[in-house]
């Protein structure tokens, strides 16, 4: 994987856009700033929870707070490697989790995480983080709010064109159910991409994503509006 990782990161860059999975027609057009389609396709395939991507933690610290976890820290290792998975992942991750002693109750989540990702769409070697708060646990859904970042370097493989970037974001009162799969049901996340494109090319783009519940959200970013699953990744807009 790391191989082929770096051969991708080291190719001339072509474009075209196009959502995951379908076949670029303009594969013959230089790129000299990475597009938003390609930013958004990204920030989907970040957040998603067939990456082992952002909302897959949210989901586990809403799973501890929820069943009443006490103060633990783990490090442990996700991926899927099955050379014919649609999705193949690798990452180590650590989790800080921290059942305070407050009034009203509340739990804090810190993760980092490293590693890589790649699809038909996309490669990435990235390493997300997050540091968030979780409230309401005496209610029907819980309240989560906090940062976190993404930052590394992918390969858009439909468009042959690579970049680096860093993606940071803010939960803004994100509701999370109690019971499996604890799924967010509303919230928005305030997002930003920023990174280097082709011949050194700046880029950067800022948006909200608003789950739709049903692991479904509403991603506007640079003013163009992109629907995504955050079960799968896949992205249209």
């Amino acid at each position: 994987m790391k191989k082929l990782i770096l051969f991708c990161l080291a190719v001339v860059f072509t474009a075209g856009i196009n959502s995951c999975g379908k076949d670029s027609s303009n594969s013959d057009l230089v790129v000299y700033k990475v597009p938003v389609d390609i930013a958004a396709r990204y920030i989907a395939l970040a957040f998603c929870n067939a990456t082992a991507g952002i909302n897959s933690h949210m989901e586990n610290a809403a799973m501890f707070t929820a069943r009443g976890s006490g103060t633990f820290d783990s490090t442990f290792n996700v991926k899927v490697i099955d050379s014919t998975a649609p999705v193949r992942y690798n990452y180590n991750v650590v989790y800080n989790f921290i059942r305070q002693a407050a009034t009203p109750p509340e739990t804090t989540m810190g993760y980092t995480s490293q590693g890589t990702f790649s699809c038909d769409a996309m490669i990435s070697q990235d390493g997300p983080k997050g540091n968030w708060i979780i409230t309401t646990l005496d209610q029907a859904l819980l309240t989560m709010n906090g940062t976190g970042e993404d930052a590394g370097m992918q390969y858009a493989r439909l468009e042959k064109v690579n970049f680096g970037s860093k993606i940071t974001y803010t939960l803004n009162n994100v509701m999370m159910s109690k019971v499996s799969p604890y799924m967010a049901a509303s919230g928005t996340v305030q997002v930003s991409i920023n990174g280097t494109g082709p011949l050194g090319v700046l880029f950067g783009y800022s948006g909200t994503i608003t789950y739709n519940g049903n692991r479904q959200a509403t991603l506007v970013l640079g003013g163009v509006t992109f629907h995504f699953s955050l079960s799968a990744g896949t992205i249209t807009g």
